[in-house]
């Protein structure tokens, strides 16, 4: 199901270098969840150590079946789900910001050929 909803994400934003679910780099990933929240402010401790506390700016939330573009990639002060990473993203509505990388459509915590922020 994961390889469909790629597929057709490449087809609907015509480009034929989305990721896919096994993490290809940078490009767009589904969220698999409701509500999860993309955060930014905080200044230094946020870009260097993403969090809720360091990041309490919420400038949006996304929600299944939606794609974010995945930027870069960074260890977090908080694990969410056991995953210690945070992606910053842009959503579909343009806003920029770190989201948990456990709510991104992707096999593991850290998303192969992704670099780090």
């Amino acid at each position: 199901m994961a390889s469909t909803a790629v597929a057709a994400a490449g087809l609907v934003f015509g480009t034929a270098s989305s990721a896919q679910a096994t993490g290809h780099g940078e490009g767009y990933y589904g969220v698999w969840a409701s509500g999860v929240n993309v955060r930014a402010g905080g200044g230094e401790q946020c870009y260097l150590y993403p969090s809720a506390a360091n990041c309490p700016t919420v400038q949006t939330t996304v929600s299944s079946p939606a794609q974010v573009w995945v930027y870069c990639q960074q260890e977090g002060a908080q694990s969410v789900g056991g995953n210690p990473y945070w992606v910053w993203v842009l959503t579909s509505s343009g806003h920029r910001g770190y989201m948990a990388s456990y709510y991104t459509d992707n096999a593991t915590n850290w998303i192969d050929g992704v670099p780090t922020c």
